[in-house]
């Protein structure tokens, strides 16, 4: 029989560089003492082997798995998936693989039993739509957590979009352009993210002289079915919305389609304004009007704080809070 493969090893690594496998060993594992010379000629050979550490093995040596666990929300919203391809790539460029768990509200106790029983280093809690509790149980099990949007645990560091400003800018825009009879799809309003958009939002059709009625808001679970009912729902009443604000991109992907069943324009009879502005936003057949909240800068981000916070565990929280902005494609007009 042939002789069984083996990958690239630690001392094949030192082999190439001229230097022990003690040597190639504290430079995988982020020690320091080692000249920069040194580790040069080790990182070189390092990418030239295309060697892999054995992540098992290392942690029996550091008491770390190298795992992080990414829990997202709802993975039929394309949001999660842009956050989840950059996240992965900055955690193996770091060393850590993600560990992909669901952040439903109702699983949440499994979630975390399974956060306790695989030992992650960290958390990356994706998903907006925890309630405090929730991410206070998470937070409880004593693992490094970022939470990405407004943290309800303050000692837990967090990076968000200003949900605040970002509802306002919506309520701004699309007061300028003349509608008075607004419509909302919105997620759960007992979440942060979800509240703050909605109180943004009121508070600029406030200043602007624009009195919201309170019929016409829908609180969907940000889902596309939701979305295509309530804004099938609103768009049948007597005196229907002249505008939609829809609290994410995939719930206004199902109010546009909504419109379409209904044999009703957009924009010529009605606007939509979705959030997020997810890749798909721009694709011809939506071309949808969005708040902007900066995907990538958030889940850049994310990964920084966590990698932070594992090498100083004793340093103080941080709140990292990023700006959004509008993108007008065609789905909203002036009356």
């Amino acid at each position: 029989m042939p002789p069984k493969s083996r990958g690239v090893t630690s001392v094949d690594v030192a082999r190439a560089a001229g230097v022990s496998q003690t040597t190639v060993s504290r430079i995988v594992n982020g020690h320091e003492g080692v000249s920069e010379r040194v580790r040069a000629k080790v990182e070189a050979a390092i990418q030239q082997l295309d060697y892999r550490p054995n992540l098992s093995a290392r942690s029996l040596v550091t008491s770390r798995t190298q795992t992080i666990g990414v829990v997202l929300g709802d993975p039929r919203n394309s949001y999660y998936a842009e956050l989840l391809h950059t996240i992965s790539d900055d955690l193996n460029r770091a060393g850590y693989r993600a560990l992909i768990l669901s952040g439903r509200a109702d699983t949440t106790e499994d979630l975390a039993r399974t956060l306790r029983e695989t030992n992650v280093d960290g958390v990356i809690l994706t998903t907006t739509l925890l309630s405090p509790d929730d991410e206070g149980r998470i937070v409880s099990l004593g693992v490094p957590a970022v939470t990405m949007g407004p943290g309800a645990v303050p000692d837990n560091d967090s990076i968000s979009p200003d949900n605040i400003d970002g509802g306002r800018i919506a309520g701004r825009h699309l007061a300028s352009l003349g509608h008075r009879r607004i419509g909302v799809i919105a997620g759960p309003l007992g979440t942060t993210s979800v509240r703050d958009r909605h109180e943004g939002f009121l508070s600029e059709l406030d200043a602007a002289g624009v009195v919201f009625d309170p019929s016409l808001l829908d609180v969907a679970d940000l889902d596309y079915t939701r979305a295509f009912e309530a804004a099938t729902r609103l768009l049948q009443l007597p005196e229907p919305p002249t505008a939609l604000f829809c609290h994410n991109d995939l719930v206004a992907f199902g109010a546009l389609n909504a419109a379409k069943a209904l044999g009703i324009g957009v924009p010529d009879e009605v606007s939509v304004l979705g959030f997020d502005d997810v890749a798909m936003s721009s694709w011809q057949a939506f071309d949808l009007t969005t708040v902007r909240q900066p995907i990538l800068d958030m889940a850049h981000g994310a990964v920084e704080l966590l990698l932070a916070r594992l090498a100083a565990p004793e340093q103080d929280a941080a709140h990292v809070l990023l700006p959004c902005s509008l993108v007008e494609r065609s789905t909203t007009r002036a009356l």
